[in-house]
């Protein structure tokens, strides 16, 4: 399936340049293709999707955008850079950052120290402009240098902390940084991972499931978050099987199923697409898709939805909590 361009909701212009660029990438173990000619684009200031089963390829397609898996064919571009044979931390320096599916925090360490190992892995970790890209949320009126608020420390040592304690603030662990990451419940502990990734100010953030674990307010926030990071000109990319949190922020989004792209469009598009609600969504008719009222989908084994028809139609969905069937990473591209 060849790329397919994105467009823009009405609620946000992304703008036209393409920071991440899959194109061709097929990856096989043994007999079985977890990969078939994908492709893929993620364009600064927006949020973009992937979505689809269990075992669909999305984790082997991350691996492959972050270096932790080489493909059989097909390239990665990060910008105009052809970073398909690069390692991982040269990707990383680069400003290409990954959060895991499964947790990869540093137990022994407390959330800020988590946080400052992004800092250290980053090449000119104790320049606070390397980072400002990270700190959208600066408030109006506070007195900034290179989008640093100017009464920051300038020392290095205390930079790093300052910096860590800032990012945990920015995605609401603010007075946590000393809380040893074992401890913490599951939710926090990706939030802590989020600000690690945040922390090497990357011009594409990868995220693998980083609503697992969240409850509703804490979804809520974290939706909140990715825009904000996208208004400030990053390229997000999400696998989640949260559809009400992908259906939400999402700019365009990406449907794999058995390692092919399947779909590609809006949400209101991917929502109303019947090969997406046959293989992952659920069936849908024709009442639901112009909004009627009191109609289930059916439900499956691993995955049930229901498209509720409102004004614009949201979809609400529970996934079994199996891994996408394919190796996972056991270190952060960040700290290769």
């Amino acid at each position: 399936m060849p790329p397919v361009d994105q467009e823009s909701p009405t609620t946000r212009e992304a703008p036209a340049t393409a920071v991440l660029t899959v194109e061709g990438v097929a990856v096989r173990f043994g007999g079985v293709a977890a990969l078939s000619d994908a492709n893929l684009t993620v364009r600064e200031g927006s949020v973009t999707g992937l979505i689809g089963p269990n075992g669909a390829g999305k984790t082997t397609l991350f691996n492959v955008i972050s270096g932790l898996q080489t493909p059989d064919r097909g390239t990665v571009h990060l910008y105009d850079t052809d970073i398909t044979k690069m390692k991982p931390h040269r990707r990383a320096r680069l400003g290409l950052a990954r959060t895991f599916q499964r947790l990869e925090l540093f137990g022994t360490l407390s959330a800020g120290e988590n946080v400052q190992v992004g800092l250290e892995s980053s090449v000119k970790w104790w320049q606070w402009r390397h980072v400002r890209r990270s700190f959208p949320w600066v408030k109006q009126g506070v007195a900034t240098v290179n989008g640093v608020p100017s009464t920051e420390p300038t020392g290095p040592g205390s930079v790093a902390v300052a910096t860590s304690d800032r990012l945990l603030e920015g995605v609401g662990l603010g007075g946590m940084a000393a809380d040893q990451a074992s401890a913490m419940p599951t939710g926090l502990a990706r939030m802590v991972e989020l600000a690690r990734a945040l922390a090497m100010a990357p011009k594409v953030l990868l995220l693998d499931e980083p609503g697992s674990g969240l409850d509703d307010a804490e979804s809520q926030s974290l939706g909140e978050l990715l825009t904000t990071l996208a208004r400030g000109g990053m390229g997000v990319l999400l696998v989640e099987h949260d559809m009400e949190l992908v259906m939400r922020i999402c700019d365009y989004i990406y449907v794999l199923d058995f390692g092919d792209v399947i779909a590609a469009g809006t949400p209101e598009e991917i929502r109303k697409d019947p090969m997406v609600q046959a293989a992952y969504l659920g069936a849908v008719t024709d009442e639901d898709a112009s909004g009627a009222d009191g109609v289930e989908a059916p439900g499956a084994p691993a995955t049930s939805a229901s498209a509720e028809g409102t004004g614009t139609g949201t979809i609400e969905g529970t996934v079994d909590e199996t891994t996408d069937g394919t190796p996972d990473g056991t270190a952060e591209a960040a700290q290769a």
